[in-house]
């Protein structure tokens, strides 16, 4: 459990980076696609679609943080009616489940990266839009295996006869 934990530490601060970096990039082409636009009258013309990539990465790379810590978009209206020790059990169920779509997804955005692949379409200076696409299948999997370090994490705290909620979150 260690070994996986600390490679889910390694995948989150590797993201992190990545989402500053991918953040900091897009404010930094924001700014100046407005001034080229406002004040020069043009643009760079493939900064728009870059900038809508940017975004598909931010989103992954936070719902990948999001998910390592639990925090990821749930519905929690029913878990309020019952006992702690149930809602600990159904929550193992529950990131098991989110692991098995998040498969699911994995595997529908490798279809499509791959259909990309075949026919490319070029973004920047002749590099392929489907390289910016692969954050699809990638973060899909990454959620995935962070749904499962937090089943299991959340199953060996049962075993310990931890059934406290807020100390696995």
């Amino acid at each position: 459990m260690r070994f996986l934990r600390a490679i889910d530490r390694g995948l989150a601060a590797i993201a992190g980076w990545f989402l500053v970096t991918a953040l900091s990039a897009m404010v930094i082409m924001s700014f100046g696609q407005l001034v080229l636009r406002n004040i020069f009258g043009t643009s760079i013309e493939w900064g728009d679609v870059f900038l809508r990539h940017l975004v598909l990465w931010l989103g992954f790379l936070g719902a990948m943080l999001a998910t390592g810590e639990d925090r990821h978009i749930k519905v929690d209206f029913f878990t309020k009616f019952i006992p702690e020790k149930a809602q600990k059990i159904l929550s193992v169920f529950t990131s098991l489940f989110a692991a098995f779509v998040c498969y699911l997804l994995l595997s529908a955005g490798w279809s499509f990266l791959k259909s990309e692949m075949e026919y490319p379409t070029m973004l920047v200076n002749r590099i392929p839009t489907w390289y910016f696409m692969t954050i699809i299948p990638v973060g899909y999997g990454l959620m995935a295996f962070r749904f499962i370090v937090l089943a299991l994490e959340r199953v060996a705290e049962i075993v310990r006869g931890n059934w406290s909620l807020k100390a696995s979150a």
